[in-house]
């Protein structure tokens, strides 16, 4: 059964955490990109994409994972996205976002590696 989607932003201490609960997709994009703005918009902490109970992505999701990849890097700041359903984990690494974004096996990984500054 698929979780009802939901975005939640958490400050954590150097890093702005945004969880994707259920199917990331067309319908549901705006309300993560919605949640990206304001950090997108001004220099900010580095940022994860939590996408650990995330069961689907689709293309406009994984195109702004990318956007906000990109506007990061102009900016020097730091992305990642954390992934454990292993079906979103392989549409990630069969397109080669994997390689555009810094993916992290877990949230645990993800928070260390970002907000500690480790290399990508």
């Amino acid at each position: 059964m698929t979780k009802p989607f939901t975005v939640q932003s958490e400050t954590l201490p150097g890093l702005l955490a945004i969880s994707v609960v259920g199917e990331l997709d067309q319908s549901t994009a705006p309300t993560l990109r919605e949640a990206l703005a304001p950090s997108l918009a001004e220099p900010a902490n580095p940022i994860l994409v939590d996408l650990s109970d995330c069961n689907f992505i689709d293309s406009t999701g994984l195109s702004l994972l990318v956007e906000a990849k990109r506007a990061l890097e102009a900016r020097r700041e730091r992305f990642g996205v954390c992934c454990a359903d292993d079906d979103v984990r392989r549409l990630l690494e069969l397109t080669g976002i994997d390689q555009a974004v810094s993916l992290y096996g877990t949230r645990d990984e993800a928070v260390a590696g970002l907000a500690n500054g480790l290399p990508e």
